[in-house]
């Protein structure tokens, strides 16, 4: 009895010695295959899964197994990567191999047209039938399949109307539509983002596919909305961000080429297309701007039954592609329709007026619900550029600048009492463009024949005076810094505009710059803000300097006597009562 339960143990010992030899063979090979950075797996630590509540036993030492390193994963990880741009690089060269077969066969003369479609859509057929069978076992490399199948398909049909010219034009753009129907089908049955990518890649370039050189834009344009309207409902249903903006840049690019192809300059002409048009930019705009952001706001209410699967740019992309299409796409749209329309530039400032009356009272309802709120201030924004595009088409001159220069003032104002950063950039962008405008007109320009009293110097006058009084309601110091100093660049150039065309103007000149920079001295000096004393003390050697090199070679001689004499006094005068005038801190 005891030889035989020796013999069944001798017998699993040896059964036990056979699985780790061999065990120890395959770890061997995968080790020889690893790259040399990699560190060799280990037999010791090499086991198979033990069964259930049993103890991970090392094989040679009978110790626990240690925790699997990460190291463990990089291998599979690296697979993937390697098995995913393996089957993007097969199927394109796969789809290149058709094409030049077509046009190999068409040289050599080796098979009949008819056979040459029929071999493309036959290895179509293939495709999309091997991509489904295995979609359960290999999804993205199915995708792959399923994608070559429908592309195949375009180039067949594109070949078979435009090369060989087997089928006519109805026949080829039914064929193609059908094609991206499917392509849209197949995207929706197998969650695959990628399909719909090519379908409407494919769907919206058909028309040019199968152009025959006859141009009809409100078929293309109700053509172009048809696809649109399928690209947005997947959307809509699937949250797949890359599909939209495809559709929002090949959208935009059709309707832009039918505006410069097909509306001529006269405005009486092409009635038809230019209304087809402005459908197509009006669908658009809703598509692009509107259906997104009411997207946005359900999938946040229920983010588990509307979050996007299956779109890699989710990742990265987040929500900032709903604020960039909010405002991107009216100002889009209304760019397009001034294209498409040649009205005057009152007519398309009140239009944009009502565009601000819409996007304010769409900002208004958002800003009523928590979810909503950032949408809010997305759509307050476009109503802001649309007012600024309004008074640049009311309004002009001086006029302009004056409602340019409250509009920055008022924005400052809204931006500190909701905390709302949209309307400072605003204001801070107006700002800066006014800033550019008065530069030369301020340093480069003649002043009108009635000095300071004419509406040039007031509406500039205003600008800076708006200018300044923004920077009480900033909390940035470096913002209230920059600002208050081209307000008083500003000023110089102010003054130095509107006397210098008087008799002796540089005199004038001259002095209003000196009382200028005193008062700013003795403003300094009472507050005890270095700031400010630095700015008069480098206004006054500003002076200094202009006496020298401007006023003794353009001022008669009683005039030099004058200012130099004024101004010496002047400087004693401060020097003298400087630590008189000084208050300082008590703590000092």
């Amino acid at each position: 009895m005891n030889e035989q339960k020796d013999s069944t143990l001798k017998e699993r010992v040896a059964r036990l010695e056979a699985a780790v030899a061999e065990l120890q063979a395959m770890l061997q090979k995968i080790n020889a295959a690893l790259p040399k950075s990699r560190e060799p797996i280990s037999t010791s630590t090499a086991s198979a899964q033990p069964p259930r509540g049993a103890t991970p036993i090392n094989l040679n030492l009978g110790t626990p197994l240690p925790k699997k390193s990460a190291k463990a994963f990089e291998l599979p990880e690296q697979m993937r990567s390697n098995e995913y741009w393996l089957n993007k690089i097969g199927i394109g060269l796969l789809l290149f191999g058709v094409a030049f077969l077509f046009k190999y066969s068409i040289d050599q003369g080796w098979l009949t047209p008819p056979v040459r479609v029929a071999f493309g859509l036959a290895l179509g057929v293939v495709l999309i039938v091997l991509g489904s069978r295995i979609y359960s076992k290999r999804r993205h490399f199915s995708q792959v399949l399923i994608g070559g199948g429908i592309a195949t398909f375009y180039i067949t049909g594109f070949a078979t109307f435009q090369i060989l010219e087997l089928i006519s034009h109805p026949v080829a753009f039914a064929f193609m539509v059908s094609v991206t129907v499917l392509a849209f089908v197949l995207s929706l049955r197998q969650d695959g983002v990628a399909l719909s990518l090519i379908g409407a890649i494919g769907g919206l370039g058909t028309p040019f596919l199968l152009y025959t050189g006859e141009g009809n834009l409100p078929g293309l344009v109700g053509y172009t909305c048809l696809v649109l309207s399928g690209t947005s409902a997947i959307y809509f249903y699937r949250g797949w961000r890359s599909l939209l903006l495809t559709s929002v840049v090949g959208g935009w690019l059709i309707f832009f080429i039918g505006l410069i192809n097909d509306i001529p300059g006269d405005q009486q002409e092409a009635i038809t297309e230019r209304w087809a048009l402005q459908a197509g930019i009006v669908f658009a705009w809703i598509a692009f701007g509107a259906l997104p952001v009411v997207r946005a706001i359900i999938a946040q209410k229920n983010p588990q039954r509307w979050m996007t699967r299956g779109d890699e740019t989710a990742k990265t992309f987040s929500e900032k592609h709903v604020h960039l299409l909010s405002v991107s796409t009216p100002l889009i749209t209304l760019a397009m329709s001034m294209s498409t329309w040649k009205f005057s530039a009152a007519t398309w400032g009140w239009i944009a007026l009502a565009g601000v009356v819409v996007y304010g009272l769409v900002s208004l309802s958002l800003s009523r619900s928590i979810i909503g709120r950032q949408h809010s201030y997305t759509h307050a924004l476009v109503g802001i550029v649309l007012v600024t595009i309004a008074l640049s088409l009311l309004l002009k001159g001086d006029t302009l600048r004056l409602a340019l220069a409250s509009e920055a003032a008022v924005l400052h104002l809204i931006a500190t009492r909701l905390s709302f950063k949209g309307a400072a950039i605003s204001a801070h962008l107006l700002f800066a463009g006014l800033a550019l405008w008065m530069i030369p007109r301020l340093f480069f320009s003649d002043a009108k024949s009635t000095a300071i009293v004419n509406a040039q110097s007031l509406a500039d006058l205003w600008t800076i005076a708006a200018g300044f009084l923004v920077t009480f309601q900033f909390s940035s110091g470096d913002e209230k810094k920059i600002y208050r100093l081209l307000v008083h660049v500003a000023v110089l150039g102010w003054l130095l505009r509107e006397l210098s065309p008087l008799s002796h103007g540089q005199g004038f000149v001259t002095i209003a710059w000196g009382i200028y920079a005193v008062t700013l001295l003795i403003a300094g000096l009472r507050m005890n803000n270095n700031q400010l004393r630095n700015v008069a003390m480098g206004t006054l050697l500003v002076v200094v300097g202009k006496l020298f090199l401007v006023d003794l070679a353009e001022l008669e001689t009683i005039w030099r006597v004058l200012l130099f004499l004024g101004f010496g006094g002047l400087f004693l005068f401060l020097s003298y009562y400087f630590q008189a005038l000084w208050k300082t801190n008590k703590n000092q």
